[in-house]
């Protein structure tokens, strides 16, 4: 009898140890799955928080920053863009539409009755017939983003290259910025509403080098 009392009393503590290292296996795999969904998770947060640009064939890394700060970033490149594109004309006609249209896609119809406006008064013929080049370097854009439509003022100097001479125009130009859809044409998914140039003044012509 009591060989039967020890043989189920080995039972009953064989059961214990079987128990209590069950219980901690799976406190270890939890642990474990937890560690494993933390590392996994972060690893993804900074990974997607890296965004690569490609400026002039370079690709460059940057950090994506927080909504609305983002958003303050891609307005003010989408508004220095669209000058870029506007004011940055070379005497060849194709070269001239080509950034025109890309401008455009930026822009509602107050971009396109500008570019109208200039081209009725032969704006653009005399730049191609005199072989003279534009340069357009924005200097500043400041856009407030605390009421809706955003609203823009861009600052900057406008270059008239001739064979001989070089002419400087200060710019200034105001707009309001609507949200659009994402496009390839579009990648900031804004509009540029309301554009107007309000001062495009002679800085005085040097003579080239």
């Amino acid at each position: 009898m009591e060989n039967v009392i020890k043989y189920f009393n080995n039972i009953e503590s064989s059961f214990k140890r079987m128990k209590n290292l069950s219980i901690v296996v799976i406190l270890c795999s939890v642990v474990f799955a937890g560690g494993a969904c933390y590392l996994a998770y972060d690893f993804a947060s900074r990974f997607t928080s890296q965004v690569y640009v490609l400026d002039h064939g370079s690709v460059l890394m940057a950090k994506a920053a927080a909504g609305d700060v983002q958003r303050d970033l891609e307005a003010i490149d989408h508004v220095t863009r669209f000058h870029e594109f506007l004011f940055n004309l070379s005497p060849n006609k194709e070269a001239i539409q080509r950034n025109v249209d890309r401008a455009l896609t930026l822009s509602d119809e107050s971009a396109y009755n500008y570019w109208r406006d200039l081209t009725e008064k032969g704006y653009y013929q005399r730049l191609i017939s005199a072989n003279i080049s534009q340069q357009m370097v924005v200097d500043s854009v400041k856009v407030d983003m605390q009421n809706y439509p955003y609203t823009a003022t861009t600052y900057g100097t406008i270059y008239v290259l001739r064979e001989s001479n070089i002419t400087a125009y200060g710019f200034e130009s105001q707009c309001q910025i609507i949200d659009a859809e994402r496009s390839a044409v579009n990648p900031h998914g804004m509009m540029i509403e309301k554009f107007v140039v309000t001062r495009n003044e002679n800085l005085g012509t040097k003579p080239r080098n």
